[in-house]
């Protein structure tokens, strides 16, 4: 038995007791694996795109002696996962853009009975921003630190409802509501990224005055000691 990172611990913390779960871009499979050994899950697909990681995902299902309930499958996202294979998805480390086209191309993910469990790595504002005008709600979102870096993971699910999405939730999500030193960091990281993407406005302009009152809103939601 291992222990997860505080990322993929964060993911698991997410996954429904009993559940089917889909690994996107499983690795190693280290989540699936930990999730069986754990007996907190029915079955599990580790899914991975490179026949590679999918070998290792093999090898380490194996040797932990949880075969019978976690499959490796070479899979381009859901291509190759059936709708009664998994109940809670994960896509965790890769970018919020490859996880709307992922979910875009899977009808069967709008159903209200299914889960995704999303962590970006990269353009976590675009994913919010899809979610939100394309009927699924972020039922709970969390940040953790992993490895001195500082990660937000979301629960989803398809509600049909269409929501507004403005910049300050684009940008951190619910984690403005989050008063723990990790929101404080993730939202302190959001923020020193959106200093440096101002400085490509012109001074005065619409855009510039957008970007810099964003700034303001989120530096007003962590203290020094949440940096």
């Amino acid at each position: 038995m291992w222990n997860l990172d505080n990322r993929l611990l964060l993911c698991a913390d997410f996954v429904r007791e009993g559940a089917k779960v889909a690994d996107i871009g499983t690795d190693h499979a280290y989540l699936p694996v930990w999730l069986a050994l754990n007996g907190k899950i029915a079955s599990a697909v580790a899914s991975d795109v490179r026949k590679g990681p999918l070998e290792n995902a093999k090898s380490n299902i194996e040797k932990n002696g949880v075969s019978d309930k976690v499959k490796a499958v070479l899979s381009d996202g859901l291509d190759n996962i059936s709708e009664e294979e998994a109940n809670d998805i994960i896509m965790a480390g890769m970018g919020g853009e490859l996880m709307i086209r992922l979910t875009d191309r899977t009808p069967w993910l709008k159903n209200s009975e299914k889960r995704l469990i999303l962590q970006p790595m990269t353009r976590a504002e675009i994913l919010r921003k899809y979610l939100c005008e394309n009927g699924f709600e972020i039922m709970q979102e969390k940040a953790c630190i992993s490895l001195g870096k500082a990660y937000s993971v979301m629960l989803c699910c398809y509600d049909g409802i269409i929501r507004d999405c403005n910049d300050e939730f684009a940008y951190i999500g619910a984690l403005g509501k989050d008063h723990s030193d990790e929101a404080k960091r993730y939202i302190y990281v959001v923020n020193e990224k959106l200093k440096k993407k101002i400085k490509g406005f012109s001074e005065g302009t619409q855009e510039y005055e957008k970007m810099l009152a964003l700034i303001q809103k989120l530096t007003s939601y962590y203290k020094t000691e949440g940096k």
